[in-house]
């Protein structure tokens, strides 16, 4: 069953099949589980049933109409319990309405399967729950599906939806798609409502979809702001100057990464698009506000969360204790310099950026590592983890718009996915740098 959402939307728009009957596939094959934790069939049948009758009625609200999505578990959802992969906030009460991101698409036609896992608390760019099965990568079942918004990620690429919502803080939506060979959109910080989302950092918290093309991401995003829908025209790339960092950013690549990127990179320049390669100084500025004992990301984290893990740290993963509790005590001035500093180097990256339309890197400069051994080495989860993030998480310090696309596969079948990064505000000149990555490897 092709869940792409011009597959699907032809196929009902054509009578060939219901979207009644497509959920109701969907739902004899997801069950709480490793994917989803919980799955929302009385809500989903009825989204359905009320898109097919939209359909007969000769109603037609756009691309969303009668898709089932996933949507993580840290976004409300009227009548069931928001999670956010923690066992704590399981036994909560259910929400009395949806987030407004899952009231958009639900207005646009969407049909919700249930609410995909995650890591506990949005903790980490690896996709490990202490307290939750954990998904396997699509491409290679032994390794990380890659976190935090796993679930969603498996969930599209197992065909268990068309597609998924996730957030992205420092990646949480890019690194999974990069992993499962999919696509992923951080949008820019800010141009979406966040209300009815578990917070993580919100100086650096969005929502963004997960999907298997980029005309897919384009659409479920115009659904998540409210747009009216249209189709995705992208930007030529023909004489686009895009900047390729010397600095941080290749650093230390896994060998099949590098190649991988390589690949992309020389795709781009078939089309006609210019890739400067030069050092950006700002870059390695913002790269080491996070090695600091005081971030943004844990001054922000811990006070999100610090009284749960107080309450109850008994059940919670002592990982999440240990970052919840880090910058506990931190003085008030050094968080208003940080967020002083943030704005000074945000201002300095784009203008060493200069006439360029973006930035473009390798997604994440790993493979996605074996699962095993990162469950029983503290060192090897924190290793393994500062590398997931480290590229992702810049667009999230900067608050810019970003996505990962396929560029590459390895011999063995992994995908490599090609980040571009652009201005506040030009998702649609992001997403038009992908489509052509993406064109390149069809």
């Amino acid at each position: 069953m092709d869940l792409d959402l011009l597959s699907l939307g032809a196929a009902y728009r054509r009578g060939r099949t219901r979207a009644v009957d497509v959920t109701q596939a969907l739902l004899d094959r997801a069950e709480p589980g490793p994917i989803y934790r919980l799955v929302t069939a009385e809500r989903a049948l009825a989204q359905a049933a009320l898109a097919d009758a939209r359909f007969a009625r000769g109603v037609d609200l756009g691309p969303l109409q009668g898709v089932p999505i996933g949507l993580k578990d840290l976004i409300d959802t009227r009548g069931d319990v928001t999670a956010a992969g923690s066992a704590v906030l399981a036994a909560g009460p259910a929400a009395a309405a949806d987030a407004t991101v899952a009231r958009r698409l639900d207005a646009a036609g969407a049909v919700f399967l249930g609410k995909t896992t995650m890591t506990e608390l949005a903790f980490s760019g690896l996709g490990l729950n202490q307290h939750a099965p954990i998904p396997a990568n699509a491409l290679a079942p032994s390794r990380i599906p890659g976190g935090s918004s796993s679930g969603s990620a498996a969930a599209v690429a197992s065909g268990l939806a068309g597609a998924a919502l996730g957030s992205d803080t420092g990646g949480s939506v890019r690194i999974p798609a990069a992993f499962n060979g999919l696509v992923g959109l951080k949008p820019t910080a800010g141009s979406l409502p966040l209300d009815g989302v578990v917070p993580a950092v919100p100086t650096h918290d969005t929502v963004g979809p997960i999907t298997t093309t980029v005309r897919d991401a384009w659409h479920t995003w115009r659904a998540m702001v409210g747009a009216e829908p249209g189709w995705f025209v992208p930007e030529p790339v023909a004489g686009l100057e895009l900047l390729v960092p010397t600095n941080v950013l290749l650093d230390d690549l896994e060998d099949e990464v590098a190649a991988g990127f390589q690949h992309g990179v020389a795709a781009m320049e078939a089309l006609g698009a210019r890739l400067v390669r030069r050092e950006i100084p700002a870059l390695a500025a913002i790269d080491a506000t996070f090695g600091r004992p005081h971030s943004i990301n844990s001054i922000e984290y811990g006070a999100a969360h610090a009284a749960l893990a107080d309450r109850a740290a008994e059940r919670m993963d002592p990982r999440v204790v240990r970052r919840l509790r880090a910058s506990a005590g931190c003085p008030q001035e050094v968080y208003l310099g940080l967020l002083e500093e943030r704005a000074r180097l945000t201002v300095a990256f784009w203008e060493q950026v200069g006439s360029a339309a973006g930035v473009v890197c390798p997604s994440v400069p790993i493979l996605p590592p074996p699962l095993a051994p990162l469950l029983r080495d503290d060192g090897a989860f924190d290793r393994a983890n500062r590398m997931a993030v480290r590229n992702t998480r810049v667009a999230n310090y900067l608050g810019a718009p970003s996505v990962t696309v396929p560029a590459a596969k390895t011999g063995a079948g992994l995908s490599i996915g090609f980040m571009i990064t652009t201005r506040d505000g030009s998702e649609h000149l992001a997403l038009s740098i992908a489509a052509a990555v993406e064109r390149t490897v069809d």
